[in-house]
């Protein structure tokens, strides 16, 4: 946790092995990913609670030249990084421990599994021998349960006080009201169910409001022309729209209307999917340069004027305008 600067939320767990039960204090995570070395397939792990020390050494590490006397091991590729164990993986992650490809035991010799995540190796190592007899410590694994403390009050308050309130509130007059429009306006047509809308009144009069849908689209193609004069984007010529190199990319764009600034403001939706590919995934994130609060409040009085400064309409359009005329200098 330390190594990834990330915070998180203090709590306790009951940790139980063959030897021991205790409750133990830890940090929750949530939201990490892992992958597997030289590739580029993440997967999300499920909570993550830490712990100072782990019960694993490099002593441990299986190495290639651990593996030479099994010629059937030959296919295995085992990397050697300088690094710790700094996280431990349970069957609580069955997509990250599922067995892509196994290498079956000769004699006895280990056998190797290939996850997600790269090879595993499991046995002996040294001609059969058990780990007494071998240069390297024993390595004791045992089974671990953690329960979270407040599931298990929960547990119990709900065990010790199972009365439970099974009145159920009833259908106020204007639900009645709503269910029977709808069940007596139910009707097919060309296969498909219609509806009235369930109005309050029955005889309803509503003012024409043609002049307000005009008026906001006629902001809407103020703020797109303004963008272009502005030169926070740029039209794409013509003869360029028609390129089929996977160089091409469209963003849905809609109208969010502030009702307080009487203002239209237009959205780009870069996290739109298509066919299981979006653009937010193909470009970086970045560091995250924003300064906390308690930074910004802390340096305030460092000076004796403080300024203040805003980005006016920094739009995605101008982004992928930029990625484009690189793709073609490139």
């Amino acid at each position: 946790m330390q190594n990834l600067n990330l915070v998180g939320k203090r709590t306790h767990f009951l940790l139980q092995t063959m030897g021991q039960e205790k409750v133990v204090s830890a940090h929750s995570l949530t939201g990490l990913e892992v992958s597997g070395l030289g590739s580029n397939a993440f997967y999300e792990l499920p909570e993550i609670l830490t712990q100072e020390r782990m019960p694993v050494t490099t002593d441990n590490f299986v190495k290639e030249e651990d593996l030479v006397r099994w010629p059937y091991l030959s296919k295995v590729q085992i990397p050697h990084i300088m690094a710790n164990v700094d996280l431990l993986i349970g069957c609580n992650a069955p997509k990250l421990l599922e067995p892509w490809e196994v290498i079956h035991s000769q004699g006895n010799g280990p056998y190797a599994i290939r996850t997600a995540l790269g090879w595993v190796i499991n046995g002996p190592t040294e001609d059969g021998k058990s780990n007494l007899d071998s240069k390297h410590p024993p390595t004791v694994v045992n089974r671990i349960s953690v329960c979270k403390l407040e599931e298990m009050l929960k547990s119990q308050y709900n065990y010790d006080f199972n009365e439970k309130v099974t009145e159920e509130k009833g259908l106020s007059r204007e639900d009645l009201k709503f269910m029977k429009i709808m069940e007596k306006s139910a009707t097919m047509e060309d296969g498909h169910y219609c509806l009235k809308l369930p109005f309050k009144k029955d005889k309803i009069k509503m003012p024409n409001n043609f002049s307000i849908v005009k008026q906001r689209l006629h902001k809407y193609k103020n703020f797109m022309d303004e963008m272009l004069s502005n030169g926070y984007a740029e039209q794409i010529p013509s003869q360029q729209l028609s390129c089929e190199n996977g160089k091409k990319w469209y963003i849905p764009h809609h109208a969010v209307y502030h009702s307080r600034k009487r203002s239209i403001r237009i959205v780009f939706d870069c996290g739109a999917s298509f066919q299981g590919t979006l653009l937010n995934k193909q470009l970086l994130q970045g560091p995250n340069l924003t300064s906390t609060l308690l930074g910004v409040l802390l340096r305030f009085r460092q000076d004796p004027v403080p300024f203040i400064g805003d980005i006016k309409r920094l739009s995605a359009l101008f982004v992928v305008a930029r990625w484009r005329s690189e793709q073609e200098h490139n």
